[in-house]
Order: structure tokens, then C-alpha cells, then sequence
């Protein structure tokens, strides 16, 4: 058996259709816990009508009412076993992606991560997404950091004994808490992929009541964090760049903002630039005229 967990809030025009797709696997050994935040538009209503009529559906409210983060530590805390496998309540799984994967998982058992090709999908319209680079790979990632994170939340799965080894999700991370997962895992453990064959778990970009906002509280996102990552930073320069430019990145919407000033100074204090193409220093120093240019593009 294998746990699908999902976390869930407001998605009443999302989630029957995530749980039809997961119904309709290949494979039928499965459990799937998703753990309510308290939904207002009937999402709720949905899935415990469906977990009537499906005894492997199990719906509990959440007890820490903080956001996404929590709810996924739940949902792994009531999953029963060993395997997790994780998809957002507005995200989409073709009949054979569980299979694919428990095949993977097989095949790599020493890993702590595993994970698919995924592609993006707005209205009837379908493209590729982040993890072109391993088209075609699969295996155990020879330089991890060579490769990025090639992990998406609707396209992973990991073990529940690395998720304890690691600590689980950050309950202080509310944006950005699954690739900080990610790393961890990745850190820790060997990482699996299959890039092979067509995607078979799609991201929806249409879907409602997505998260929009560019910024946050800085102290619920992940750039806000680096300095958890000293020591790995400090001990692999690989992952050092790989992560510093995904930090800078994330960092770029809080620049020229006057409240976010301090936090992101601090956070920009911590970043080897020496590691980094110049530009993306620059544009944190004159950040007004560098988006002005950006705007001359468009």
C-alpha cells in the first residue's frame, strides 16, 4: 500500500476531480488522507461524500490551523504507510502515474526522494514543465546539485522514515515548506528520477484559490531561512550556487519595498555572490532602474 496525502482548503471546483483521477490508478492499493483547513465553499462536503462511498478515502480537520505546512505534517502523521506520495487538491494524475512511480520507488530503494516528470496545464492546453534538463534520465542523480531540484509536490514521493530523519516540513515555512523539504532529503539521502516517457502528473495553473501574492511575511518564506542552511552551504559549494541563485530569485519581489528593507539585507548579507553571475547583484543595488528595463522589454 502507498499513502496519498492532501492537504486541503477551499478547492470545491478542484478536488472531486483530483480524487476521480486518483480512483482511476492502475494501481488500487492505496489510502488517501487529506486533511481539511477548515474549507468554507464545500470542498469538505465533497470529500467526506466521497470517502462514503470509498473506504480508502480519510478525511480529518486540521488541528494546527496555520496553513498548508502543518497540514502536511499531519496527513503523513495519520498515513499508515511507509510510502508517501503527495498531490495538491487541484493537481492532476494519469490512470498509470502510481504505477510509474511504485516502480521507481522498487527499483531504488536506497533513495529518501523519488520523482516524475510533470508537465502544466491551463484550461485544455498542456506544456512542459521545470525538469526538461532529465528527459530521458532515470536513475539515482549522479551530481544532485548539477541538476537543480528537479522535485514537484504533485510528482513526489518520499519515505516516511527520511521524512522523520529530516524533521519533517518546516512549520515555520508557509511558502516555499516543500522544496525546503526537498533539500533536506536531498541532502541526506540518495535522489531518484524518471524523466522517461510522457508526464503523467500535471500542475494546474487555472486552478482556484491559488496562492498570488509575490510577497509574504518574510518570516513564514523560505529565503528568509538561509541561515538553517550554514553548514550545508559552507560544506558543498554545488549546492551553495545551486541554492543561493534559487534564494536570490525568490528574493527578487521584495526588492525596493520599503517594509522589507531589514529582513531582505539581512537575508542578502548571507549570499556568496562571488558564486553567482554579477547581474544578479546589481539589480538588488539599483533595483528601481533594473526593473524600469525590464519593463522596456515588454
Amino acid at each position: 500500500m502507498i499513502s496519498i496525502v492532501i492537504p486541503l482548503y477551499n478547492k470545491a471546483q478542484s478536488i472531486a476531480g483530483t480524487l476521480l483521477g486518483i480512483q482511476a490508478q492502475t494501481v488500487q492499493d492505496f489510502e488517501v488522507v487529506i486533511v481539511d483547513g477548515y474549507s468554507t465553499d464545500g470542498s469538505l462536503e465533497t470529500v467526506r461524500r466521497m470517502a462514503k462511498e470509498d473506504p480508502r478515502i480519510r478525511v480529518q480537520m486540521q488541528q494546527n490551523r496555520r496553513g498548508v505546512t502543518p497540514a502536511r505534517n499531519e496527513s503523513i502523521a495519520a498515513a499508515r504507510s511507509e510510502r508517501i506520495v503527495f498531490i495538491d487538491a487541484d493537481d492532476i494524475w494519469e490512470p498509470g502515474y502510481l504505477e510509474k512511480m511504485l516502480r521507481l520507488m522498487d527499483d531504488f530503494p536506497e533513495a529518501g526522494i523519488w520523482g516524475l516528470a510533470y508537465g502544466a496545464q491551463e484550461g485544455e492546453q498542456r506544456t512542459g514543465a521545470g525538469n526538461q534538463a532529465l528527459n530521458g534520465f532515470r536513475g539515482i542523480l549522479p551530481r544532485t546539485w548539477e541538476y537543480g531540484c528537479p522535485y514537484w509536490t504533485g510528482a513526489t514521493a518520499i519515505s516516511k522514515a527520511a521524512f522523520e530523519a529530516v524533521g519533517g516540513f518546516d512549520n515555520g515555512i508557509i511558502f516555499g515548506e516543500d522544496i525546503d523539504l526537498w533539500y533536506r532529503l536531498m541532502l541526506r539521502f540518495p535522489a531518484a528520477f524518471d524523466g522517461t516517457g510522457t508526464p503523467l502528473a500535471w500542475y494546474r495553473l487555472d486552478a482556484e484559490n491559488r496562492a498570488s501574492a509575490r510577497t509574504y511575511k518574510p518570516e513564514i518564506d523560505i529565503p528568509f531561512h538561509i541561515g538553517k542552511y550554514a553548514d550545508a552551504r559552507r560544506a558543498d559549494p554545488a549546492f551553495r550556487a545551486f541554492f543561493d541563485r534559487q534564494m536570490l530569485y525568490r528574493l527578487w519581489p521584495y526588492a525596493g519595498k520599503r517594509e522589507f528593507r531589514k529582513p531582505l539585507r539581512d537575508a542578502l548579507r548571507q549570499i556568496d555572490f562571488s558564486l553567482q553571475k554579477p547581474s544578479l547583484r546589481w539589480r538588488f543595488v539599483f533595483p528601481y532602474f533594473y526593473k524600469l528595463h525590464l519593463r522596456s522589454k515588454i
